[in-house]
């Protein structure tokens, strides 16, 4: 019989021994095996574990010397090693074939030819991927070490060389048309899989385990910063004061069906904060998630919108995994920043004209208020306390010039008979004052109400 192979035999001059008829035990009884078939170069073994599996030996011509395929001389073994032999296994209950990784089926269809035409070291390599007893023919001699030969690294898994064998026709084929799609979802089978992605492709395991065990997918929620600060939202422009930038950082979460499976993006490693002072480098860790906060001091209050913005960097997060327990990359956190500011405005105050004819500060307001009378957030309230005194002592409302910023301005005085406000800005004259705000000179508008009109009221101004 023809054959691509050289088969060891007495008769090839080979290292084997010939015998000239069979061999047997020497008792004549079913009682009494042979050979033990983990003696045995390839064939069908039987090992307790996968470990055994994986523990099975290639040719070894002892440490430092050349080796590999030297005692295979057929091309297709090497130790007990042989390629296509089954072992079962007792730990899986399932039967694997050895097979090199890329070659005969195995993530490939690499010929005989191809794969004996390689180093023997490298057909070593793929029938054991995690061996350490494979050298290749580069000597180093002495005194680095030699005599010996330099190793070939492990390239691969125990798993790369054994393939699951399955029997049977476990093989889905359907009898309908390949276009033929399915109309709703089935299990972990979404609407329009057709009959071509599933026939001669998928076995029934497969089906099955997609159909009743539909793989789900992890959500995530996702990282964030907060920044805030510990004054009042409206400060006196001109000011000086000191105040504490509070700092926090959210890793987010990774969730599967409502259970956690912890943090979404990785540990901050940096945060800075810029705006009107700074810019600050902060202090982070060691918690995962922590950040310094920052003082800031002798700090003078600016007019508008004082602000700053904190800066977080997370690190890459962990690898997700879906409900099979496989990696689910596309969801990973990929090293990144997330911001967040805290401000505070800087305005001038307002003052109200009282009875011994002078004024009182009133409350700050923002510059923002003012542009509608139906909204008690953005009016002024001259309240009752301030009467009028004799009919000759009026109302006064003194607004920065900033605040008015160019507007014209309405006065809206209450109407009981009504029960609401209405215009009544005829009744009003204003003058042109210098305050000093924060020992600065500071310009305003003064309305003084022209003409009584009978006691106390209450007033609103809308800038239009």
């Amino acid at each position: 019989m023809a054959t691509n192979y050289t088969r060891p035999g007495f008769n090839n001059n080979n290292v084997s021994a010939g015998f000239p008829t069979f061999i047997g035990p020497e008792n004549d009884t079913d009682a009494y095996g042979l050979l033990h078939s983990f003696n045995l170069i390839g064939g069908f073994q039987e090992m307790p574990s996968l470990q055994d599996r994986n523990e099975i030996l290639v040719y070894d011509n002892g440490i430092g010397t050349h080796t590999g395929f030297s005692a295979g001389i057929d091309g297709y073994s090497t130790g007990k090693r042989r390629v296509g032999m089954l072992v079962y296994v007792m730990e899986t209950k399932k039967i694997y074939q050895l097979l090199p990784k890329g070659y005969f089926g195995n993530d490939g269809d690499g010929t005989f030819t191809q794969f004996n035409a390689l180093p023997e070291w490298e057909r070593a390599r793929l029938l054991h991927p995690t061996a350490a007893n494979i050298f290749n023919d580069t000597f180093i001699p002495p005194p680095q070490g030699g005599p010996a030969y330099v190793l070939v690294p492990i390239t691969g898994t125990d798993d790369d060389c054994w393939v699951e064998l399955e029997f049977g026709d476990n093989i889905y084929t359907s009898n309908l048309a390949d276009s033929i799609a399915m109309t709703e979802d089935v299990g972990g089978m979404p609407t329009g899989t057709a009959v071509s992605d599933l026939t001669d492709i998928k076995t029934y395991d497969q089906l099955f385990d997609t159909i009743l065990f539909p793989t789900s997918y992890p959500t995530a929620g996702q990282p964030s910063t907060s920044l805030s600060d510990n004054v009042s939202n409206l400060q006196t422009i001109g000011a000086t004061i000191d105040m504490i930038l509070n700092t926090t950082a959210n890793l987010g979460n990774i969730s599967l069906n409502g259970v956690s499976q912890g943090q979404y993006a990785g540990n901050v490693t940096a945060a800075s904060i810029n705006g009107e002072s700074g810019p600050y480098t902060l202090g982070v860790g060691p918690a995962g998630n922590a950040i310094d906060n920052q003082a800031v001091n002798n700090f003078v209050v600016q007019i508008g919108s004082n602000s700053w913005t904190l800066t977080t960097t997370f690190d890459n997060g962990p690898m997700p995994l879906d409900s099979t327990g496989a990696d689910y990359p596309s969801l990973q956190y990929s090293s990144g920043t997330k911001t967040n500011n805290s401000s505070f405005e800087g305005v001038y105050p307002y003052f109200l004209g009282n009875a011994s004819n002078t004024f009182n500060q009133a409350g700050l307001r923002s510059f923002s208020t003012g542009t509608s009378v139906t909204s008690t957030n953005s009016i002024i309230q001259a309240d009752q306390t301030y009467a009028e005194v004799n009919g000759s002592l009026h109302h006064r409302i003194s607004i920065s010039n900033a605040h008015i910023a160019g507007r014209t301005i309405e006065v809206w005085v209450f109407n009981t008979a009504s029960n609401a406000y209405a215009e009544a800005t005829a009744n009003w004259v204003t003058s042109a004052e210098t305050r000093t705000i924060e020992t600065q000179p500071v310009q305003y508008t003064t309305l003084t109400k022209s003409g009584s009109s009978g006691g106390s009221n209450l007033y609103r101004i809308k800038f239009v």
